[in-house]
């Protein structure tokens, strides 16, 4: 049974790598992708070095898209609800996917990323962590911050433009490598929360750019930009705490003797 179970298994993970091919195939002839770079002395989509990888996240053919258009040695970080899924784990472990889960906890998937890193494999990631379809950005976590920071390896930018539509050639803009070091003075967290949002503002230009099909007018990549700290996010838990709270402190409020005698 085991025999079996291993046979099967490694029928699946030989599909999965024709499949990739396949895929790959399929977005060059139906999206067209066309690469601009910040760099003209950079023009090639070939990953010599292992660097991070991240990108604005708009549908779930994003991940294809990124893994079919950059060439070289790469693994990518997939949630990890998606990649235990029966129906397409097949696929995720032949696209050399790292498991991470979004809902938890989890430092796992850093520790696997650093041996990919290691092996010289690039990583990519899509740090908002979900996509969102209305032409803005969700905030970034900061867990490619903390990798890019921790092992030293270059974090390359990638706008895509996101539309993929039938006729639409996908054009996307790729960023120079950058590196991220400690801020001195600063809260390890709040320096990852930081380096996270002017990465954020940065990729938000970026596909900006991929739209208009021009990286002209960028700002200089060492630019540092204003960044707005987000609104929290408001939810019925968040509005049944604050309800209580606003309760309580009713309730431990100064009352004046009259109150207090129930006049």
């Amino acid at each position: 049974m085991k025999l079996l179970k291993k046979a099967i298994d490694n029928f699946l993970y030989a599909f999965g790598k024709f499949s990739i091919v396949l895929v790959r195939f399929y977005m060059h002839v139906l999206y067209r992708p066309k690469a601009h770079f910040v760099d003209k002395s950079l023009q090639t989509n070939k990953l010599k070095e292992p660097c991070i990888v991240i990108a604005n996240h708009t549908t779930i053919v994003d991940p294809p898209f990124i893994l079919s258009v950059l060439k070289g040695k790469r693994s990518i970080v997939i949630a990890k609800d998606w990649y235990e899924k029966p129906g397409i784990n097949w696929i995720c472990r032949a696209a050399n996917g790292i498991p991470c889960d979004r809902f938890n906890l989890d430092t796992e998937w850093a520790l696997l990323a650093k041996k990919e890193l290691k092996k010289g494999r690039s990583v990519v990631i899509f740090p908002e962590g979900k996509c969102r379809e209305d032409g803005e950005l969700n905030e970034f976590k900061s867990g490619f911050a903390f990798l890019a920071r921790s092992t030293g390896y270059p974090v390359v930018s990638i706008g895509l433009d996101g539309k993929y539509t039938f006729g639409h050639r996908i054009h996307y803009v790729v960023d120079i490598p950058k590196k991220i070091e400690r801020t001195k003075g600063l809260a390890s967290s709040v320096d990852l929360e930081n380096q996270s949002a002017q990465f954020r503002e940065r990729v938000k230009l970026l596909k900006e750019a991929a739209i208009r099909h021009n990286t002209l007018t960028l700002p200089a990549p060492d630019t540092i930009y204003e960044v707005v700290p987000p609104l929290p996010e408001v939810t019925e838990e968040s509005l049944s705490s604050q309800n209580s709270k606003s309760s309580l402190d009713s309730t431990l409020a100064y009352k004046s003797p009259c109150q207090e005698a129930g006049r």
